[in-house]
């Protein structure tokens, strides 16, 4: 089970250290959106973070610094996508994008993985509610397209999540919203997620 960290919306002090910390600690991909950040702080951020883990890093916005720090991977917002072409796709990096409802799902083949959001109701953001019913499993039939689910998840949502049959959690405000329990909550949430995988393996 994929488990993503979404960088907090607005800049703060101990954000490097704290992603590096993440980093260290096994996480497999960060995604870096500031949505009123401007490029040269997002310059900043990248080169605060040591540059073994850039691959690591998805960028939200200014795609042209991914050449300028070997960063392997890109999003794209619901809005670009339904603008884009063809063309716009990189052929050689790993691409994502947002979705906010499930009939959507046709429509984003060409993406290695996609966030799903609302599930629950948002930490991060009050007015912000969860669409998903107790009762609802993913079926994805034929499509490849990973489906992560996003909106108040936190330790006590994702046994939840994998009922659902979601393909990976995506962590914002139950990582953020307490600093000084960051490292703690993600490993935590890397232990339940590691004990699904396993779990899998081991019946099928």
């Amino acid at each position: 089970m994929d488990l993503i960290v979404i960088a907090k919306p607005i800049v703060f002090k101990e954000e490097n250290d704290l992603v590096n910390q993440l980093f260290e600690a096994g996480l497999q991909v960060f995604h870096l959106r500031k949505e009123n950040t401007d490029e040269a702080a997002y310059r900043k951020i990248i080169e605060g973070i040591s540059s073994e883990y850039h691959p690591r890093i998805a960028l939200h916005h200014f795609h042209s610094l991914a050449s300028d720090y070997d960063i392997q991977r890109i999003h794209h917002t619901e809005r670009f996508r339904k603008n884009s072409i063809e063309k716009d796709y990189p052929k050689n990096k790993i691409c994502s994008t947002s979705i906010h409802q499930l009939s959507d799902i046709d429509h984003i083949l060409q993406y290695h993985y996609s966030f799903f959001s609302p599930v629950f109701n948002s930490f991060s953001k009050p007015d912000y509610q969860g669409v998903i019913q107790p009762d609802f499993r993913l079926e994805k039939q034929h499509v490849k397209t990973k489906i992560i689910a996003l909106g108040g998840i936190g330790l006590n949502e994702i046994d939840q999540v994998k009922q659902m049959n979601f393909d990976g959690v995506a962590l914002l405000g139950s990582i953020w919203n307490d600093l000084s329990q960051a490292l703690i909550t993600f490993k935590k949430a890397q232990e339940k997620c590691l004990a699904y995988a396993q779990n899998l393996t081991i019946h099928t």
